[in-house]
């Protein structure tokens, strides 16, 4: 079965006038938003570069070792994936700029975003996902009990400076993982005027949304314009509430390791789609927003703050930091659920209880097993 790197074999010397840009085009520009730019990439619009011209000042960068280390989480062949695209006709001229990348501990944010020019007539934005921070799978939790969390915000803003500067083009916006959330969120919010510039927005196993948003008018009209693409054993996909129109993917990445796009299969210049989602995406899907649906809004706040307190008692920053030094670190994190108030622990431990709970009765309707 074919990857993103067969594409760019088969099309990658079609150009975008000759081959229409696709949702495998629009992939491929998400993944590279995981790579950070800082020094090569300026965060003003009108300041452009091909993405040949990019990929070069990449690879003689002074710290190349530690851009190219995405950490734990993305995959690495992101950096190869950089090269081949600006080795191809396809994507070598395509030009970039608006490279944003914000960590804010105090206010729990992570948020990057990129721009490309497609051509004459189209401009894409790709929301980064949750990279290897910590704080960034924070706020991808704060989503629990939070309407509005930081980076939807800073979504908002970059997607309207972006449309403020190419006026004349339309615009494409995209994102895999936390991004198709940033995606989705940022052009939902935008006035009537600069909505209707949006031609596509693409979410790529993106987490969804509280039910009530979904429901608002903006969201239901740019939903209309959504296309949203799961593998077919999508786990973060399946947090939350999302549209009922979507695409599954074929993935031989095995369980929560299909939210890696470089596991996505495709045929020819589109995926390979399955006719349905696997048993074990719907079960989680039903049994988390069963849980969820029934939690008070302070019990969320209160297992999410549980948890990452017990993640932040180790000083680590990031998740490979995490699990570079795993044996010390868990230590760490049992003594911090030890030392909580005992009102608190039970508290956390009956919520974590009700979802186990939960899931056992789910699994036996599922799967018949007992």
């Amino acid at each position: 079965m074919a990857d993103l790197f067969d594409y760019l074999k088969w099309r990658g010397d079609l150009s975008f006038t000759v081959s229409d840009f696709n949702e495998i085009d629009a992939l491929i520009l998400c993944q590279l938003a995981y790579i950070d730019f800082s020094d090569i990439i300026s965060s003003e619009v009108k300041t452009q570069k091909s993405l040949k011209h990019v990929a070069e000042e990449f690879s003689t960068h002074k710290n190349l070792t530690e851009k190219s280390d995405l950490g734990l989480i993305i995959n690495p062949k992101t950096i190869d994936l950089l090269y081949k695209t600006a080795n191809s006709q396809r994507f070598s001229d395509i030009l970039i700029c608006g490279y944003e990348s914000i960590y804010n501990l105090q206010i729990e944010e992570q948020f990057s975003a990129i721009t490309f020019l497609i051509d004459k007539e189209k401009v894409f934005v790709a929301f980064r996902g949750t990279d290897d921070t910590i704080v960034g799978w924070k706020e991808d939790f704060n989503l629990a009990f939070k309407e509005v969390v930081p980076a939807q915000n800073e979504s908002l803003s970059y997607l309207e400076n972006v449309i403020d500067y190419f006026s004349n083009k339309k615009i494409l916006v995209g994102g895999h993982s936390k991004g198709g959330n940033l995606a989705i969120y940022s052009a939902a919010h935008l006035n009537k005027k600069y909505q209707k510039k949006i031609l596509f927005v693409y979410n790529f196993d993106g987490p969804g949304f509280l039910q009530d948003s979904l429901l608002l008018p903006n969201f239901a009209e740019i939903l209309k314009r959504t296309k949203t693409f799961y593998p077919k054993g999508s786990i973060i996909g399946m947090l939350f509430h999302h549209q009922d129109d979507f695409f599954v993917v074929e993935s031989d990445g095995f369980f929560v390791m299909q939210h890696d796009p470089f596991t996505w299969k495709l045929e020819g210049p589109k995926f390979q789609f399955c006719p349905e989602l696997e048993k074990s995406s719907t079960f989680f899907h039903k049994t988390f927003n069963e849980w969820f649906i029934n939690l008070e809004k302070s019990k969320r706040e209160e297992f999410v703050e549980t948890l990452f307190n017990a993640l932040e008692s180790t000083k680590a920053s990031t998740n490979s930091e995490l699990a570079a030094n795993w044996l010390k670190n868990s230590g760490k994190i049992i003594k911090s659920f030890s030392d909580l108030d005992p009102e608190i622990k039970k508290s956390a431990g009956h919520t974590a209880s009700e979802f186990f709970k939960l899931a056992g009765k789910n699994i036996y309707n599922e799967y018949k097993l007992f």
